[in-house]
């Protein structure tokens, strides 16, 4: 079991009798391991019993079978026997299990099988089908098709359709696209004709919003079928009101963000990308900063959860998606401040606003060929904060401080590590050091771990937070190796040999470190997490390549600089 038979229900499902949002579903990213059959069924087991009534399955490569002459091995596949139990769990449990196949872009996986290089749009980066390929429209057909016959519980079925940055690069394409009259135009001809597919069968097509919001076209959202769910997401906001950037006609910063504080923060500032000239959110024009929901004239920033706000006007379904694990949170854990808290403001906006449903997402990869994430049992800590968020409506400081016992229990942690709750140092170790480079995080991450082990905690999540903050370290170890050689190298003509003898040394110890560690992840990784496979992928991103830029960076400074 992921964790131990609990005797009565989480605590906010006991404190709140109705839960504030119809569909509160978990996105389940397929991409990145195959999650074990018994852990999956045990997965949503545990969703259940938190209040997720449905879950996003994207598929990927993952399906039994694609509508492609050549298949993946059986053992990247979950066979029809598996999908068939699992779903019947699921139905058991009153999750509603949607699948989601990409129908446009994010198909990279595609080009890993020979004969597909003629379905994309731009064959040398192979992220997106063809709109006016014939052979894409009848893959397309057959993959609805057998998604459909797959799933006869499912009421609906998700597209994708997201991030399709190549339109009109082929010849074909770029003259259709002309005639149309203009990207997004064409974007919603092949959106709608999969649309209609969906709808043929008798399901409820749901797709990303992106290329539509993020180009601010609510006239052409207007227009969609009254059946087809728009899915707006924001994975950055993490107030209850303002924002420090806005995602319409583009993503705009907020100009408040950069006047300058004449303070010094506690622990640091992030500050988004500065903009060109134009391109902030107080530049856009009145009528549509009035659709995104206005500014908060007191401290001079957007509303938080624009496109939310946005959408709401339009009297169609309301759902958000909101990021419980981002690809940006990268290799090793998720932000767990970020990852609760977008989360549940969000939630508590939908529930304001009258939503039907939110989204959790959690992503194994950025795209199919990309290093794959954190071990995912490290972010059932913000799935657990999700489930809460959604069943609550609620992301006061009060009811998310109230339930922290609750979760810590959940995931079978102690209430207490010393004097520090658990909520205490996953915020430790996802806030940045002050001091700079490397060398401070090493220490609270290393101080981290030591309180951990003193507490003997173990289990799914717990192994797994040891895992992954272990390999943090390590990283971080080899990255700061790599900063101290740029102090040396300048001057290594008439650097010390013990220097570089120093460095080689610490770099044994780290190496050796490192594969203790890679012995004992990998029976974890896969008894919970995925298949082998995965786990050498998931290792070679987290500290492969660290350990390789630290060898060639001590190896640099033995290399003599030729006579100027």
């Amino acid at each position: 079991m992921l964790f131990s038979r609990k005797k009565t229900l989480p605590l906010w499902r006991k404190d709140v009798s109705n839960p504030a949002i119809g569909c509160r579903v978990m996105h389940i990213d397929l991409k990145g391991p195959k999650i074990p059959f018994e852990v999956f069924a045990d997965f949503l087991e545990t969703l259940g019993r938190w209040g997720i009534n449905g879950v996003l399955v994207e598929y990927e490569h993952r399906l039994p079978q694609l509508p492609v002459q050549t298949q993946f091995p059986k053992v990247d596949r979950y066979s029809r026997d598996e999908i068939r139990e699992l779903t019947e769990l699921a139905d058991k449990l009153g999750i509603e299990w949607i699948p989601l196949v990409q129908t446009f872009g994010h198909v990279e996986y595609l080009s890993r099988l020979s004969g597909s290089t003629d379905m994309f749009e731009n064959p040398d980066y192979p992220c997106q089908l063809c709109p006016s390929s014939e052979k894409v429209r009848t893959y397309l057909k057959n993959l609805i098709e057998i998604v459909c016959q797959m799933h006869p519980r499912s009421r609906r079925i998700h597209v994708g359709q997201d991030e399709t940055f190549h339109l009109g690069f082929c010849p074909a394409c770029r003259k259709r696209m002309k005639k149309i009259g203009g990207k997004i135009e064409f974007y919603l001809e092949h959106a709608r004709w999969v649309w209609s597919l969906v709808l043929d069968r008798g399901r409820q097509p749901m797709f990303w919003g992106d290329m539509l919001l993020g180009e601010g076209r609510l006239d052409l959202i207007k227009k969609i079928p009254a059946d087809v769910i728009v899915l707006p997401w924001d994975y950055g906001s993490t107030g209850p009101v303002t924002a420090e950037f806005v995602l319409w006609k583009g993503q705009r910063p907020s100009k408040q963000v950069f006047r300058h504080p004449y303070s010094v923060p506690v622990t640091g500032e992030m500050l988004p990308v500065f903009a060109a000239p134009g391109s902030f959110a107080e530049d856009l024009d009145a009528p549509d900063i009035e659709t995104i929901g206005g500014f908060d004239l007191s401290k001079g920033y957007p509303r938080s959860f624009s496109q939310i706000r946005a959408m709401a006007k339009t009297g169609r379904h309301l759902w958000g998606t909101c990021g419980v694990y981002t690809s940006s949170d990268m290799h090793f854990r998720p932000d767990f401040v970020r990852g609760t808290l977008n989360p549940a403001h969000m939630c508590q906006t939908l529930a304001d606003l009258g939503g039907q449903g939110v989204i959790g997402t959690s992503w194994a990869r950025g795209h199919s060929l990309a290093p794959i994430g954190a071990p995912w049992p490290v972010t059932l800590y913000n799935v657990a904060q999700f489930a809460a968020s959604s069943w609550t409506g609620s992301a006061s400081v009060q009811d998310i401080k109230a339930r922290r016992s609750a979760i810590a229990r959940e995931l079978d942690m102690p209430e207490k590590i010393g004097e520090w709750s658990l909520d205490d140092l996953l915020r430790v170790v996802s806030c940045r050091s002050q001091v700079v480079g490397n060398s401070g995080k090493i220490a609270t991450v290393d101080r981290v771990l030591k309180l951990l082990r003193k507490s003997d905690i173990s289990g799914c999540f717990g192994d797994g937070l040891l895992i992954s903050l272990e390999a943090e370290l390590l990283a971080l170890k080899y990255d700061f190796l790599c900063e101290e050689v740029l102090w040396w190298r300048p001057n290594r003509e008439n650097l010390p040999p013990s220097i570089v003898k120093q460095l080689r040394a610490r770099f044994s110890e780290i190496h050796r470190d490192a594969e203790v560690l890679k012995k004992r992840a990998q029976p974890y990784y896969v008894t919970w997490v995925g298949e082998k496979a995965a786990f050498e992928t998931w290792w070679i991103g987290a500290v492969g390549v660290h350990e390789q830029l630290a060898e060639s960076a001590i190896s640099s400074l033995l290399s003599r600089r030729k006579s100027i």
